[in-house]
């Protein structure tokens, strides 16, 4: 475990299970050991690795006076572990309990003022995990995907619902037979041009996980590939339906563009969670734009900052 820490990107290291997580803890200007900064710790979205999303509001976070950690999830970038890529909800969910153990042990982390940031599928992920660890005592999501049940199944009828998970389970047989991964291209995008991605949602992804934006040519430690088996798994972890349980301040951020595919999920899962409670709609933001297009995130940030401010002395 690492803890000699600097202002800036620090590297970090920790234990979740039996493997060693990597992470950059993001430090404020003026950083000092022997002070107590607020501190948050963050979720990606799906497949995403520390230097994306994670490193952007880091270091625009850590402008405004806070330690944040963006970490690789087991399996993912840096980080340790035999099966690479596996997007599955309950070992994230478990990493994110160990990296807020990990954060608590550093003298310099205020307990008192310690948040969480989801972002998409980290948006549900965060909210799982909240609903049971009260070492956080507020949490954001950004543009969350918070509704498996909804994002497996709404569209699908029974037949289509089965066959589905019997392709998750017959690539999860081959993988115990055989001891090798069965890989997919998640996101559908490989071999693609844009022009062949439906317009909205699909179009931008693309555009920000295939090309120079956010790929792995920008980000070798990037891959669109996941776990053939990941939906008889994902499709059981719906943060909606314990929104009522939450018991935790929850601010929920969207864009407005979203409202054409992700950003009801943001708003049915405000509806349904306990209070206190706020939604911002990010005016002319998409779900992506809020990833990593500075005018947008700027305003996400502020209104993130605010928000902690409120349970806790504002950084």
């Amino acid at each position: 475990m690492s803890t000699n820490i600097t202002a800036g990107k620090n590297t970090v290291t920790f234990k979740s299970g039996n493997y060693q997580l990597v992470g950059n803890l993001y430090a404020p200007e003026g950083f000092d050991a022997l002070q107590k900064y607020p501190t948050i710790v963050f979720t990606p979205p799906f497949n995403q690795v520390k230097e994306q999303m994670g490193a952007l509001y880091g270091r625009k976070l850590s402008e405004k006076g806070f330690l944040f950690l963006a970490f690789d999830h087991t399996g993912y970038g840096d980080s340790e572990s035999d099966i690479r890529n596996y997007e599955n909800a309950f070992i994230k969910i478990e990493d994110i309990h160990n990296a807020i153990s990990f954060l608590r042990t550093l003298p310099y982390v205020d307990r008192d003022q310690f948040y969480g940031i989801g972002a998409c599928a980290g948006g549900g992920y965060m909210a799982l995990t909240a609903v049971t660890d009260k070492r956080m005592k507020a949490i954001v999501t950004v543009c969350g995907m918070l509704d498996n049940r909804s994002t497996y199944l709404a569209t699908a009828d029974k037949d289509m619902a089965i066959a589905m998970f019997i392709a998750a389970n017959e690539a999860r047989q081959q993988q115990y037979e055989t001891g090798e991964p069965v890989y997919m291209d998640t996101l559908g995008y490989e071999g693609k041009s844009p022009d062949e991605i439906p317009e909205g949602a699909p179009r931008e992804g693309f555009d920000y996980y295939m090309t120079k934006r956010a790929g792995a040519e920008t980000y070798p430690n990037y891959s669109n590939r996941s776990l053939a088996s990941i939906a008889d798994i994902n499709a059981l972890t719906d943060a909606t339906s314990w929104a009522q349980y939450l018991y935790t301040p929850y601010l929920g951020i969207y864009g407005k563009k979203a409202l054409a595919d992700t950003g009801p999920l943001t708003v049915a899962y405000y509806e349904k969670c306990t209070e206190p409670k706020e939604l911002f709609e990010v005016p002319g933001a998409s779900h992506v734009d809020l990833y990593d297009v500075e005018e947008y995130v700027d305003q996400a940030v502020d209104r993130i900052a605010t928000f902690f401010g409120k349970y806790g002395n504002q950084p």
